[in-house]
């Protein structure tokens, strides 16, 4: 292999392999409820299983890309 297509070849195989880790189905761990992805269609589920248990202290963490 010359030093081109090396340059080229691994920041391709770099950047393939985080896509399949950010789009490939999550996993979570036996017991747990699989994961949802919140959305107007379903935030009365999330607002009630939020509230579920007023013992147990809930944390809402929102990331922003910006």
């Amino acid at each position: 292999m010359n030093k081109k297509t090396l340059f080229v070849a691994l920041p391709a195989l770099v950047l393939l392999l985080g896509a399949v880790y950010l789009w490939a189905p999550s996993s979570v761990p036996p017991g747990q409820q699989p994961l949802d992805t919140l959305s107007n269609a379903n935030f009365s589920e999330f607002a009630s299983a939020f509230d579920a248990d007023p013992d147990v202290a809930s944390l809402v963490l929102l990331l922003s890309p910006t």
